[in-house]
């Protein structure tokens, strides 16, 4: 049988290479990036906690005990703790004094209690797998799921189950010492924590790696200043709506949409204020339009609007709704648009349908601004 303490001893040394390798993942990657600090801290104390274990009977209960299994449930938290800060939910001074209460309960429990070594185990293995679920759960109730957050739930949900498996059976097992008592279960059980505290850092290393490349990804492909989509990504998105209506059959329209005098509000209030403008802009228009329609910046104060699946009545409409749209921010000063209108036919290309709804532009502009003219023939 595998010898216990070199096993408790290898999840320690696992912790605490996983622990260096967050914090330079942590150094390396933006501030954007939350919890990094969290789930580097948290194999570092499970670190401390192998140790603590391994040093049974060398140092006082106290240490060796008390403190080994606070540390372990506080690796535990710790590693929760920043996947609630990773996914911007960040736990609340309530819950924290609540962990840090059940802390303390556990140092005072181990060093106090005098019952049979299974009720320990169980009342440590229900904590523990308590907060392995609480964790799975989190990351799987996220909107967004990909490899990275399926793996860390399941490696999560995996270790909780042995962990729970442990603690049930504890009492109903033939008495035992300590952590290191040679036992199948123990064996099983330091072997899951050990390749647990592994996994789930691997796990939050993917997550980590993944959100900084829907980082860098929007960096690419959304403008910095309004969070609309760049002209390349409006092209290459508008490329892929043409091709996928031909295919279909589908309508599919453009709105070229312009900010009626802005510079005189550059002029007048500063480019600031101006930069402010179109952030608000952007901001209501996407309040209006719907998925899978997209909003992008085709240059200065001009935006184009990419309305898949809808025809020259339905795209009016819209139209006409960003027009009569107010400024979420009262305090800026008023900006009307006016919007070219154009929808696809056969014959067209993007360059073609995006110069038909320019020149609809160019006619709204010429009858007064502030309307919206349809083009539906070449000019």
């Amino acid at each position: 049988m595998l010898e216990l303490r070199t096993i408790g001893g290898v999840t320690g040394v696992m912790g605490c290479l996983m622990a260096l390798v967050m914090f330079f993942q942590r150094r390396s990657y933006p501030p954007s990036i939350h919890g990094l600090g969290y789930w580097a801290a948290a194999p570092l104390v499970g670190f401390a906690s192998a140790v603590l274990f391994t040093l049974r009977g060398k140092l006082p209960g106290l240490l060796s005990l008390g403190l080994a299994n606070a540390l372990m449930f506080a690796g535990a938290v710790l590693f929760m703790a920043g996947s609630y800060r990773f996914f911007e939910k960040p736990l609340s001074a309530r819950t924290w004094g609540l962990l840090g209460l059940v802390a303390l309960v556990i140092v005072c429990f181990m060093q106090f209690f005098t019952g049979p070594y299974g009720c320990r185990v169980l009342f440590m293995g229900l904590l523990l797998g308590s907060v392995g679920v609480w964790h799975a759960r989190l990351i799987w109730s996220q909107p967004l799921q990909s490899f990275a957050t399926h793996f860390t739930g399941v490696v999560l949900l995996l270790s909780s189950t042995i962990i729970l498996a442990r603690a049930v059976t504890a009492p109903f097992m033939p008495p035992q010492e300590g952590l290191f008592t040679p036992s199948p279960m123990q064996v099983v059980y330091l072997l899951g924590l050990a390749f647990g505290t592994l996994l789930t850092s691997i796990g939050t290393v993917l997550m980590a790696s993944e959100h900084l490349r829907q980082e860098l990804e929007r960096l690419i492909t959304r403008d910095s200043l309004t969070g609309a989509l760049t002209r390349r990504a409006l092209f290459a998105a508008g490329e892929a709506e043409l091709s996928r209506a031909r295919r279909q059959s589908r309508p599919l329209s453009v709105l070229m949409l312009d900010l009626d005098h802005f510079k005189l509000i550059n002029d007048e209030h500063g480019h600031l204020v101006g930069d402010r403008v179109l952030a608000d802009f952007v901001e209501r228009a996407h309040a209006v339009l719907r998925r899978p329609a997209v909003l992008g910046r085709y240059g200065g104060e001009e935006f184009v609007a990419l309305l898949p699946d809808t025809d020259a009545g339905e795209a009016l409409a819209v139209a006409e709704r960003l027009r009569t749209s107010t400024a979420a921010d009262a305090s800026l000063p008023r900006c009307h648009v006016s919007i070219g209108l154009a929808t696809a036919r056969a014959e067209d290309t993007l360059d073609s349908l995006i110069n038909r709804a320019d020149a609809g532009l160019y006619q709204a502009k010429a009858q007064g601004r502030n309307r919206v003219v349809e083009l539906s023939v070449t000019t």
